[in-house]
């Protein structure tokens, strides 16, 4: 925890955060955690409030949670793209249902954590791999989204024709929650190559980033996703 804080004061350092969650406990944690590393500008329980706080102060990273007091997680962050086009949101979600979890992603969220693990430095960790990454959807939300997927019968689909095989293993990567780091650990190739097709896969899709392109996976039946990636030797 030491270690994920002090390589995380840097990033925090110059982050001006807003909190909001219906979660007082989760507030509590999470304004201890950023109190001795970046300036917080508030922490409320309602979207409307959330709002108000991020209309008068130069916020750039919205920490909140699906549920709120008043109004709801993704909608807040929606409103807030709105106001701040570059502002950077993560949301921990409580309710770990395909619903909420799409709507997050549709809202414009960067990073999607579960609740339960905000503990043990996580939470600071996924900020780190937003900064790196662009954004950062953790192995428990990826799950949810798998299992509902394999629910589904599945239908040919003719955007599968269209990646290459190792834009699907990157992409598989991407569904089960890695970051490019681990990707290319587990394929065996540079991060300049990762990135490389991280960006051929969004322009394929369409996609905007990561996360749009981890929903259009899943909306489509794209992939099958194996407990490991696999390993390319080449």
């Amino acid at each position: 925890m030491r270690e994920t804080l002090r390589r995380s004061r840097s990033e925090l350092g110059r982050r001006r955060t807003v909190i909001a969650s219906a979660d007082r406990v989760l507030i509590t944690s999470v304004v201890a955690v950023f109190d001795s590393i970046g300036p917080l500008l508030g922490a409320t329980t309602s979207e409307a409030d959330a709002l108000s706080c991020l209309k008068h102060t130069p916020a750039d990273l919205l920490i909140c949670s699906d549920q709120l007091e008043s109004g709801d997680g993704p909608s807040l962050v929606r409103q807030a793209r709105t106001l701040h086009p570059q502002l950077i949101c993560l949301m921990l979600i409580q309710r770990p249902l395909r619903s909420t979890i799409e709507a997050a992603i549709k809202a414009g969220c960067n990073g999607l954590c579960s609740r339960e693990r905000v503990g043990n430095g996580h939470l600071l960790r996924s900020i780190q791999t937003i900064e790196s990454d662009g954004m950062v959807v953790d192995p428990t939300i990826a799950g949810v989204l798998r299992h509902s997927r394999l629910q589904r019968s599945r239908q040919p689909n003719v955007l599968s024709d269209e990646l290459s095989v190792r834009e699907e293993d990157v992409l598989r990567g991407i569904c089960r929650g890695l970051n490019n780091q681990e990707i290319a650990d587990q394929l065996h190739l540079s991060m300049d190559r990762v990135k490389h097709l991280v960006s051929g896969l969004l322009i394929k899709l369409g996609a905007r980033d990561r996360t749009q392109a981890l929903l259009i996976a899943v909306q489509n039946d794209l992939i099958d996703v194996p407990s490991r990636v696999p390993r390319w030797t080449s």
